[in-house]
């Protein structure tokens, strides 16, 4: 037996009042359980591990929402191209169409 485990047979017989077999199972039972918590806890390997796990689908996340800014902006950027273009022609008909209003205005006024 190790020091800490005759340390807790030897406080298990004098104090509780236990016996020799008593002692030893409640000396077995506090060791078991020691060794179960034990074989739950992390390592830093494992966090370690799982932390890059992490960062590579962050990485693989921020790549995709990139790719889709960039559709999105490019997808935007066609929409303004496109609404400038009908902007421009609206405009040149309406100026056209002023103009000609105006001119025919002129010449009304011109020959009275």
């Amino acid at each position: 037996m190790k020091p800490l485990n005759i340390k807790l047979y030897d406080v298990a017989r004098a104090k509780l009042n236990f016996t020799d077999d008593d002692a030893m199972e409640f000396v077995s039972s506090i060791h078991e359980l020691n060794d179960h918590r034990f074989e739950n806890l992390v390592t830093k390997e494992f966090l370690s591990e799982k932390m890059n796990g992490i960062d590579l689908r962050f990485v693989k996340l921020e790549s995709n929402i990139d790719l889709r800014f960039t559709k999105v902006e490019s997808m935007i950027n066609n929409q303004i191209a496109e609404a400038k273009s009908d902007l421009t022609k609206w405009m040149f008909i309406f100026w056209a169409g002023q103009m000609t209003i105006t001119i025919g205005i002129i010449l009304l006024f011109i020959k009275n």
